[in-house]
């Protein structure tokens, strides 16, 4: 195993990038951060991988960056051999921005962190607090993230995406995985072909919702002011809000739905 320690005080950047396996990152008070780079099979190959993988640390403005890259294109024959690839292990300073690449690596993020940036093909994602922006591209993996602090834009083929709690605006979109949102505090926009669209509850804002044959149900909280243009051609539609023309009149916060399914059923409930 490679182990090396930074010093990293003021804003710290992460910028993480290897082929396939387990990316594992934990934040907690302090200002070192702790590489850990590892490989799940144990001969002088793989061990040539581990050393020969770019650790760094870099000035970046009045704070830092740290780097881990593992070139595939040097020794792709060889992550074929390794099947579950690399494990990378960082503990580091709370609030962190993370910009992950990777093939085929399950993602962890346990902590607080800033903002994200992810691009992964086939692994799953998983994160605590992000306070910033969130802007993920996966191919098949499942993301879910618990609170967001500020906007997210996620796009995934057939994986599931599940965020508890989002502040900022978020655009979520898959291709036949489910989406759903705990609570939003802003606009929501989902699009999905055959899976379901889920949104817990919802005080503010646009909703937009499209899926060709998902079931659909977002849930309004007490006291908003809703204005409903729903449709579905062969699904059930059903509301426990009155439907009108216009939003209802008041100093409540408004909430626009405009949710639109094929064959998918949808439902608007009181949250």
């Amino acid at each position: 195993m490679r182990r090396e320690i930074f010093r990293t005080p003021g804003p710290l950047a992460l910028d993480l990038r290897i082929p396939s396996g387990e990316i594992e990152v934990e934040s907690g008070a302090g200002d070192e951060t702790v590489v850990e780079l590892d490989a799940t099979r144990d001969n002088d190959e793989i061990r040539a991988v581990v050393e020969s993988a770019r650790i760094e640390l870099r000035q970046r403005g009045d704070g830092h960056e740290v780097l881990v890259d593992v070139e595939r294109k040097r020794f792709g024959f060889l992550f074929d051999m390794m099947r579950g690839g690399l494990i990378l292990r960082l503990h580091v300073p709370d609030h962190a921005d993370v910009q992950i690449s990777t093939s085929s690596a399950d993602v962890d993020l346990r902590g607080s962190f800033g903002s994200l940036k992810a691009q992964i093909a086939s692994g799953d994602l998983r994160a605590d607090e992000l306070d910033g922006r969130v802007d993920v591209k996966s191919a098949s993996g499942d993301v879910e993230l618990q609170a967001v602090g500020g906007s997210a834009n996620i796009a995934t083929a057939s994986g599931d995406i599940a965020i508890r709690s989002v502040n900022g605006e978020a655009t979520l979109r898959s291709a036949s995985g489910d989406v759903s949102v705990d609570e939003a505090a802003d606009s929501v926009t989902m699009q999905t072909a055959s899976g379901d669209l889920r949104i817990g509850s919802v005080a503010a804002g646009r909703i937009a919702l499209t899926s060709a044959s998902g079931d659909q149900q977002v849930g309004v909280r007490s006291g908003s002011r809703v204005h409903l243009d729903v449709k579905t051609m062969s699904g059930d539609a059903s509301s426990e809000l009155e439907v009108r023309d216009k939003p209802l009149e008041g100093s409540g916060p408004k909430v626009e739905i405009r949710a639109t399914s094929m064959s998918g059923d949808i439902r608007i409930h009181r949250a």
